[in-house]
């Protein structure tokens, strides 16, 4: 079934992926503007900023390298486009915000406010994906055997990796999955 969501994602997956896309190629083209974008958009590290309301999502949508946003991509456009052709732009929605703002307060808290990313909210979206398809019999994404342990190592991996130079942002990993987790549970139980 996922097959069929790869080659045409819905409007609010299409939308996310064409702003990261424009923002990372603008950050990557002047090397002025990467500085003045990353300070736009990071979530907010001064007491002044907390009132920047956009700062809560803005992180989101920026990527600091190919690796980055490809990997975020290409799962944001597999998944949130499987779950908004699924089950509407709104629920896609309401998942991107509370993933984005979720997953973004625990980063802060474990790191700082100097993290960049989809990723947070990419793992809220597989976390989704996989509740739905193991607790509600009408809707099944079909997902192969696996699929759990694979978020699990993705995370592992995000413990291991500053020993060979990549930092991930292991708590907004973390914090998405749970929140994907209990909105796929919530939304198969209420399809039951």
């Amino acid at each position: 079934m996922l097959a069929h969501f790869r080659s045409h994602p819905a409007k609010f997956t299409l939308f996310i992926t064409a702003l990261c896309v424009i923002l990372y190629t603008i950050s990557n083209t002047l090397d002025m503007e990467s500085e003045i974008l990353l300070n736009a958009t990071n979530f907010p590290a001064e007491p002044v900023e907390q009132q920047d309301y956009w700062r809560y999502l803005t992180h989101t949508l920026m990527h600091l390298s190919m690796a980055h946003i490809g990997f975020n991509l290409a799962w944001w456009w597999l998944f949130g486009g499987a779950i908004e052709k699924t089950f509407g732009s709104l629920t896609l929605i309401l998942l991107y915000l509370i993933a984005g703002v979720g997953s973004g307060l625990a980063q802060n808290w474990a790191s700082g406010p100097w993290f960049f990313g989809l990723s947070g909210v990419v793992y809220a979206v597989m976390g989704f994906v996989f509740c739905v398809d193991k607790f509600d019999r009408h809707r099944q994404f079909d997902l192969p055997e696996g699929f759990f342990s694979m978020l699990l190592v993705g995370i592992a991996f995000g413990f291991i990796s500053p020993f060979i130079g990549i930092e991930m942002g292991n708590a907004a990993h973390i914090s998405g999955l749970i929140i994907g987790l209990i909105f796929g549970f919530l939304r198969a139980k209420m399809a039951k």
